[in-house]
């Protein structure tokens, strides 16, 4: 499991904090070389130790696991901020503000006493949540929307393997922070085009 395996949690914690710090941070006005050496400096403090723990164990108290498609979303923003590649496009990066939007709307006021429906519950091996996904990823894929897809895929297959501490799907597909994220690129327009650059 990746929360059981520190190689793997810290390289998560790590690509999340780069994320995050490279977002918030007016990074892309350096120079290149001031970019990388940002990003290596993020690495090692979250990496080095403080207090006998590494800096990724307080990251981790803090924010929880990432999801994993939060991971694919924070590796693609690091690479078409910092090295131009074009991992999504700009009509995916949309649909995927309102895909996230949707669903933490239905999941996390249902989940939390709004009605008597718990949403969360369908996480736990249900499999019409796993058809719904077969059928959004199809369709991902045949509008060629493949940066979504294969983000649908990879949460489908890490939540197979149990690869988080959680048995819920809900936990591998979205988090409070990821939601985050994706709505900072919708009220700040200047970080999607930062993306595209």
């Amino acid at each position: 499991m990746i929360s059981a395996i520190p190689l793997l949690t810290a390289l998560a914690m790590t690509i999340a904090c780069i994320a995050w710090f490279t977002l918030l941070l007016p990074v892309n006005s350096l120079p290149h070389a001031g970019r990388v050496l940002v990003i290596v400096v993020i690495a090692l403090l979250v990496i080095l130790p403080f207090a006998d723990y590494p800096g990724w164990y307080y990251v981790r108290a803090i924010s929880g696991d990432s999801a994993v498609t939060a991971l694919l979303f924070y590796i693609a923003v690091i690479l078409q901020q910092h090295l131009s590649w074009q991992l999504y496009r700009d009509n995916e990066l949309v649909l995927l503000r309102w895909l996230v939007l949707a669903t933490a709307i239905l999941l996390y006021p249902l989940s939390l006493g709004l009605t008597q429906f718990d949403s969360y519950i369908l996480g736990y091996s249900n499999p019409w949540l796993l058809v719904v996904l077969f059928i959004i990823t199809l369709f991902f894929w045949f509008r060629q929307y493949y940066f979504l897809a294969v983000m649908v895929t990879v949460a489908v297959v890490a939540y197979s393997l149990q690869l988080l501490e959680s048995r819920n799907l809900w936990d591998y597909l979205i988090d409070p922070l990821f939601i985050v994220m994706v709505m900072l690129t919708w009220l700040r327009p200047s970080l999607s085009r930062r993306f595209a650059r």
